[in-house]
């Protein structure tokens, strides 16, 4: 099979013989990054998710780079319980403290 370019070239096509129901968007993800992305590149990256910390930035600071780093480590938040966990993990312990009162004043 051939795709004809703007320019007017033949440019071969593969096809590749994976049913279309198994081709979700996280299959393709996976296949694209085993192209195009070096392992060392993906294992650097989700070194940073598994040691990411607040720190010194802000709480929608840390959300932002948690959600940017988690695209690198699906395997470890496989789950929306266990990525909120690990998120919390991340937090520094006055603002777990100041959620969990906040909690309980909504119970009381």
């Amino acid at each position: 099979m051939c795709c004809i370019t703007s320019e007017g070239h033949r440019v071969p096509v593969v096809e590749y013989s994976i049913p279309r129901e198994r081709v979700t968007w996280d299959f393709f993800q996976i296949e694209f990054r085993k192209k195009f992305i070096s392992q060392r590149f993906l294992n650097k990256k989700q070194k940073e998710f598994l040691e990411l910390k607040q720190g010194r930035m802000t709480v929608t600071e840390y959300e932002r780079e948690f959600v940017r780093l988690t695209k690198y480590a699906r395997e470890y938040v496989s789950t929306e319980e266990i990525m909120c966990k690990r998120f919390v993990n991340g937090l520094n312990e006055f603002v777990v403290l100041v959620d969990r009162a906040y909690k309980v004043e909504e119970l009381s």
